[in-house]
């Protein structure tokens, strides 16, 4: 059946208010526009695109700047290799318990806020002080034990050792760079031990 269009002859739109005119103008439209679609059936959206009503498929979040982590974990191993070497061990307090922690340490200082690296033999550079062989010796013995690796307990900071900082490093998401330092120190797991009763823990634990 042939759709009657009627001619733009017989109306006047310049008269028609511009409710009128517009509604003249989609008359003239929609047969238009149904035979559109019509003749357009099959190329119809595809199921679960936003035009056919389905849900729009999900935008994607951007992915993590790979050169910004890079920066940061560049930064962290900056910052822990600029310490100065552990070259004493001392027992850190865990509470009241009576129970504390021996961790590598400052010389002649409370503060555990140092580290050790590749390269400790045991010390570093020319600066004879202090004891960095005990320090060193400290954090292999308890990697031994609390991690059940098998590194020889010898003082010296070596290929080894460094290998052995860096899986730990993993297991508890930290920057790999095989560097033993504060974060390091708080992030790992510790032998305790009892001045007063002259015992060691047989369970190792992160109280720091």
């Amino acid at each position: 059946m042939a759709v009657r269009i009627p001619s733009l002859r017989n109306l006047s739109l310049f008269k028609l208010t511009p409710r009128k005119a517009v509604a003249v103008v989609a008359i003239l439209i929609s047969p238009i526009a149904v035979a559109a679609v019509a003749a357009n059936g099959n190329n119809s959206p595809q199921e679960g695109s936003a035009a056919s009503g389905g849900t729009a498929p999900a935008v994607q979040p951007p992915k993590a700047d790979s050169g910004e982590a890079k920066t940061d974990a560049q930064a962290e191993t900056r910052a822990a290799a600029a310490l100065t070497q552990c070259r004493s061990a001392r027992l850190v307090p865990v509470g009241k318990t009576g129970w504390g922690v021996p961790m590598p340490s400052l010389w002649n200082s409370a503060s555990t806020t140092c580290n050790l690296l590749y390269g400790d033999d045991p010390y570093r550079g020319f600066a004879r002080t202090g004891d960095p062989d005990t320090a060193i010796r400290t954090l292999q013995r308890n990697l031994n034990y609390c991690y059940g690796y098998r590194l020889t307990v010898d003082g010296v900071y070596g290929s080894n050792t460094r290998g052995v900082v860096k899986a730990v490093q993993k297991r508890h998401k930290l920057t790999a760079d095989g560097i033993y330092g504060p974060k390091t120190r708080s992030a790992m797991n510790w032998r305790l031990f009892s001045s007063k009763t002259n015992t060691w823990s047989k369970a190792c634990s992160s109280p720091l």
